[in-house]
């Protein structure tokens, strides 16, 4: 059904083909959209979007940079006949400018969607690739500062033994990296993996977070008559916890499948990893995203490269060569081998064992990369 919202709506075509018709100003453009496609319907306009293709779902990703107005009574998805789809086809044709132009002078909206898919990817190697739209490649994000990215990390199958042939299923990871500006709003298209956040808000159950033990807990009034003791307790706790370099942060875990949501602010370093056998598809919405970097904490281009070889001794308690040693030994950029994992029940014992020390080895290189930064 044609709406309209008091939003600027960032749009990611995730599945299917169809049309996209925008009415602003007094003009109508409508163009047709298909998967990649990324396209930005403004805020007070009136949009619609039909499906026409009559095999599969037409799915639509958005990021509302405000919130929502209301829409008609009679529902928002309605069924059109196939002359209709080929006359909305037939309009769309006209004039549109598909997912290709030219980019326009500054200060001019280009107009039309814009395939992210079919761009050059920013990051690719065996393990993942990342593709981008920014306001330098699509003017349309211009003035909403805004990214969307897309990310691809896959799962790489490899042999333990050439004699033995006994294959073992290894996902791969993004390196580990944080935003210094911008928070990332992700949605999960296709795959599983896990996703690990540090965050410093959440350590001990205090400081900024609160457990859901304790916000049940709230709920039903049980702790109530406790509270200004504990926050005191609490308060003491955390004073002595800030005198302990790199003792404030938790790591917080999540399984990821197809559908997820999660959010990631800025500041926080970030870890996902898809699972065997399963590409984990990903698109990002990144807002804030004007004068943001994303500084990378392992690869070829770790910022904790650059630091003097004085902080690099006091931040990990090593001597600086040995840190050297350890930031230089990954020779990939963005996206790494992940845990290595086992394919046979026989090996499940030493598959625990293996997938444990990597776990805590991720952990801690979170942790002490936080903590350094």
């Amino acid at each position: 059904m044609p709406t309209h919202t008091d939003a600027h709506c960032i749009c990611y075509v995730a599945q299917g083909e169809g049309v996209v018709a925008i009415i602003e100003n007094g003009e109508k453009w409508s163009y047709a959209i298909r998967q990649g496609d990324v396209f930005v319907a403004p805020a007070g306009t009136i949009n619609y979007l039909a499906n026409t293709d009559g095999r599969r779902k037409l799915i639509i990703s958005e990021e509302k940079l405000e919130k929502l107005l209301g829409k008609q009574d009679k529902g928002v998805i309605i069924r059109a006949s196939e002359e209709q789809v080929r006359e909305l086809r037939r309009h769309a044709s006209e004039g549109g400018h598909g997912p290709h132009w030219p980019l326009p002078p500054f200060g001019e909206s280009s107009r039309g969607p814009f395939n992210i898919l079919e761009q050059r990817p920013r990051f690719a190697n065996r393990h993942g690739r990342l593709y981008e739209a920014d306001a330098r490649s699509f003017h349309d994000l211009a003035e909403h500062d805004i990214r969307v990215a897309v990310v691809n990390i896959t799962a790489v199958r490899l042999l333990r033994r050439p004699r033995a042939m006994a294959a073992r299923d290894r996902g791969s990871m993004n390196a580990p990296f944080y935003n210094t500006r911008s928070v990332k709003v992700a949605y999960v298209l296709d795959g599983e993996g896990e996703a690990e956040i540090v965050c410093p808000h959440l350590s001990r159950g205090g400081r900024g977070g609160e457990s859901e033990e304790r916000r049940r807990e709230r709920g039903k009034g049980k702790w109530r008559e406790e509270e200004e003791e504990e926050e005191e307790q609490q308060k003491g706790q955390e004073e002595e916890e800030e005198e302990q370099v790199g003792q404030g942060y938790e790591t917080i875990r999540a399984r990821l499948s197809r559908g997820t949501v999660f959010v990631v602010p800025s500041g926080h370093p970030i870890v996902v990893t898809s699972s065997r056998d399963s590409t984990l598809q990903i698109v990002c919405f990144d807002v804030h995203a004007n004068n943001n970097e994303r500084m990378y904490l392992a690869g070829m281009n770790s910022v904790l490269k650059k630091l003097d070889p004085q902080a690099k001794e006091l931040a990990f308690a090593a001597s600086a060569r040995e840190v050297d040693e350890l930031l230089n030994a990954q020779q990939e950029s963005a996206f790494l081998a992940g845990p290595e994992k086992s394919s046979r029940r026989g090996e499940e014992s030493e598959d625990e064992d293996r997938r444990g020390r990597g776990d805590e080895a991720v952990e801690t290189l979170l942790r002490m990369a936080a903590a350094a930064v």
